[in-house]
């Protein structure tokens, strides 16, 4: 009794600062909603509430619609509750995800302490409260844990068109680690017959379908001075004018100003890879666990969908400039991607290695990274 009562001391006081990195991270969330609430315009999130398909079909939209079906006039308090809300419907399903596939166990406790306190997850979605990245998190942290069956691909098929229709970036942003979910839940599991990759192609045409007439057909059709008196009358405050260009622009015009300010942002780079490297325990432990992986198909597997979901972005930072949400989205899509990879079959024996709690490097980068309160919008910090 002695003897167990001993190792259980031991093994709290070796867990417990992670506890408190956990705690400290914890603690930033309400400070940054408050920061955003009094000290911040929410110019474009506040727009995205406005817009209808009112005129037609357009990009950007489908909130804004919704919306329209329940009020006439939209708050500017709307973009922090509707945020807050899908805030924490992303983080509530997080923590059912984590205790579902990897365990709230002590032994993990570095692990959340990384992912959960990490400046590129729900400090940056609390920092970004209003834009519609979260939505996309969202999806894929429900394609994690709903039932499979014969109508999961159906299901997160119909979740990616809402994305797209919400933004058409999201094609790029958040689709390709879903379908990444997709192929280890439902095929991986059912298999690859000629009817199920018939379905999987066919609801891939009509996400594809979204997107293009999303991105190439979704601008606004009437000058936009009609644009402007709708939306004005939509709101409770005075709405910006310079934002009519995102729902006017087309991608070729978005690509040439993303490159004149590439210069600038390319600058930034050093800081997203130093960002990127405070979190080389949660890189070793992923690699340990694609290694643990008993079937080589699917080492190969993910190998390929982390590329496929890199290089996905790759594209997207050469077509817009917000930087700062990109880097931060794609770090949450390899959390995500590991989450997924943990429902994959170890070899005999080959357990990964969890992030030790004892090594010294481990616990400073552990704090480090529970201190940085977020990573920004189009700019670092």
């Amino acid at each position: 009794m002695t003897a167990d009562r001993s190792a259980g001391t031991t093994a709290n006081a070796l867990y417990r600062p992670w506890r408190v990195m956990i705690a400290v991270s914890a603690a930033l969330f309400p400070v940054l909603f408050f920061f955003k609430l009094y000290f911040h315009r929410p110019i474009l999130e506040y727009a995205h509430l406005l817009v209808t398909y009112h005129f037609g079909f357009a990009k950007r939209a489908l909130i804004g619609t919704a919306l329209s079906l329940f009020v006439d006039t939209v708050p500017i308090i709307f973009v922090y509750l509707i945020g807050l809300a899908a805030w924490l419907i992303a983080l509530l399903l997080f923590i059912l995800a984590f205790k579902r596939i990897v365990g709230l166990k002590a032994e993990n406790l570095p692990l959340l302490a990384f992912m959960g306190g990490s400046p590129f997850f729900f400090k940056n979605f609390m920092y970004s409260i209003g834009y519609f990245d979260i939505y996309g998190c969202i999806v894929a942290l429900a394609a994690l844990l709903i039932p499979v069956g014969a109508a999961y691909p159906l299901v997160v098929g119909l979740g990616c068109v809402i994305l797209i229709l919400i933004h058409p970036i999201h094609l790029l942003l958040y689709c390709p680690v879903i379908a990444f979910i997709l192929l280890v839940r439902y095929y991986f599991r059912f298999g690859f017959s000629a009817l199920r990759i018939a379905y999987g192609v066919t609801l891939a045409a009509i996400i594809l379908i979204a997107f293009v007439a999303s991105a190439f057909f979704g601008q606004m059709r009437v000058p936009e001075e009609t644009w402007l008196a709708y939306v004005q009358g939509r709101a409770t405050v005075v709405v910006d004018t310079n934002l009519t260009y995102v729902w006017y622009s087309t991608i070729r015009e978005e690509i040439a100003r993303t490159w004149l300010v590439m210069g600038n942002n390319a600058l930034r780079l050093p800081v997203y890879a130093m960002l990127v490297a405070f979190h080389l325990p949660v890189m070793r432990y992923f690699k340990s666990l694609i290694q643990s992986l008993v079937n080589r198909s699917h080492r190969i597997a993910v190998v390929v969908g982390i590329l496929i979901i890199s290089i996905g972005y790759l594209i997207i930072f050469a077509v817009v400039f917000d930087y700062s949400r990109w880097i931060s989205n794609w770090a949450v899509c390899m959390f995500l991607a590991m989450l997924t990879t943990e429902l994959l079959p170890l070899g005999p024996g080959k357990p990964a290695g969890r992030i030790a709690p004892d090594v010294r490097q481990n616990l400073t980068l552990g704090w480090v990274v529970a201190v940085i309160p977020r990573v920004g919008v189009t700019k670092p910090f």
